[in-house]
């Protein structure tokens, strides 16, 4: 049995390492042959001391880890780890894209003192208009920063495209990235790039941003996202009791994308938050006057588990009662008043244990006739 999972796991995984000089690395990029990502970029986070330390190392001879691209069908490549060094090379030498405008070059960067070649202070690849703006890289040293090689590791096509998911996230959990959402959401543009691009405009929404009281550390931290996720996979996918949530989340979430129909869940959930919103503003998540006496005026993921995953699992039979707008305020007054609804953010309760009975609770709860 695992000699048969190994072979067929093989067979989906095709591999190939080679060296790559940066000259050709940035040509590549130049002519749109490497993709680095627009939504990758923004979450390029190096301090200009990371990244003199980095440049440093190359023009040294210190290793440096290999970075890891996914061939597309056309040849061309997405990078798929190493965002932070290739983002590196390309702005020191004055061609990284602006992610937000790709017609717009970003300003190259400037180097600082480092260890071992503290006259890198104030160095920059091309030489500034002015003497107080810094000094440029000699052209001796640009020809061997140019013909450096780093090392790649490329996914060949055509390797099963789901594996780009799993092997970003392999590489990067607790890397460079502040946390759990930021890795996924790399993840899912790798996996599809169009669905994510639906999901975050769903978490951006007006709507969505006002039920869930998003706040702007929350969107900092990507927390918006990670709420949508959540209510995608929950409306879904059935919580498996022996999971981590987080990896719950990430398998859920792949599922959706790369193998079923995420227009329709996204359409669901996007639903349940119009009407949410269009109800109750930014107290439609938020426990009423009279809830149970147990429970605090305050957002909590029962809710989002509860209230907008039960909605939105029960779309066309909410839709389909006669006046659905009534049947909804009275099953959310109805709701907050449970004994069981109390229970799910009892102390101590792990949240692994809340999903099991908050999903559930919700779905059965806004089915009607249930």
């Amino acid at each position: 049995m695992l000699r048969e999972e190994l072979e067929n796991a093989k067979r989906s995984v095709t591999t190939d390492s080679l060296q790559i000089s940066i000259g050709e690395i940035a040509s590549m990029y130049s002519q749109e042959e490497l993709d680095i990502i627009p939504e990758f970029q923004r979450l390029f986070r190096w301090s200009p001391e990371k990244k003199t330390a980095f440049v440093e190392s190359i023009l040294i001879g210190i290793p440096v880890p290999p970075a890891f691209a996914y061939e597309n069908s056309d040849g061309t490549w997405e990078l798929i780890d190493g965002l932070q060094r290739i983002s590196t090379i390309l702005e020191f030498m004055g061609i990284l894209r602006d992610p937000d405008n790709p017609d717009v070059t970003l300003p190259p960067s400037q180097l600082t003192r480092s260890t071992y070649l503290p006259s890198l202070d104030g160095v920059a690849w091309a030489e500034p208009k002015s003497r107080d703006e810094g000094k440029g890289l000699d052209k001796s040293l640009q020809l061997f920063f140019r013909r450096a090689r780093l090392d790649f590791q490329i996914l060949k096509h055509p390797s099963d495209s789901k594996t780009k998911f799993d092997l970003f996230q392999r590489l990067n959990r607790g890397g460079e990235y502040a946390n759990e959402q930021e890795v996924r959401t790399c993840s899912m543009v790798l996996a599809n790039a169009e669905a994510t691009r639906k999901i975050r405009k769903l978490a951006q929404s007006e709507a969505f941003v006002r039920i869930l009281n998003i706040t702007q550390e929350q969107k900092d931290r990507q927390k918006d996202v990670e709420y949508a996720v959540r209510a995608i996979v929950h409306t879904v996918e059935s919580f498996d009791s022996g999971t981590d949530v987080q990896e719950f989340l990430d398998r859920g979430i792949l599922r959706v994308i790369a193998d079923q129909d995420p227009d329709s869940v996204i359409a669901d959930v996007t639903w349940a938050v119009d009407t949410l919103d269009r109800l109750f503003g930014d107290e439609a998540l938020l426990p009423h006057r009279e809830s149970h006496e147990a429970i605090a005026r305050r957002f909590s993921l029962r809710a989002l588990e509860g209230i907008l995953v039960g909605i939105a699992r029960n779309r066309g039979g909410i839709s389909d009662v006669g006046e659905p707008d009534e049947f909804i305020k009275s099953r959310i007054d109805a709701f907050w008043r449970q004994q069981e609804v109390a229970d799910m953010s009892a102390s101590g309760l792990r949240g692994t244990t809340r999903i099991q009975r908050s999903v559930p609770f919700g779905a059965k709860w806004f089915r009607p006739h249930a």
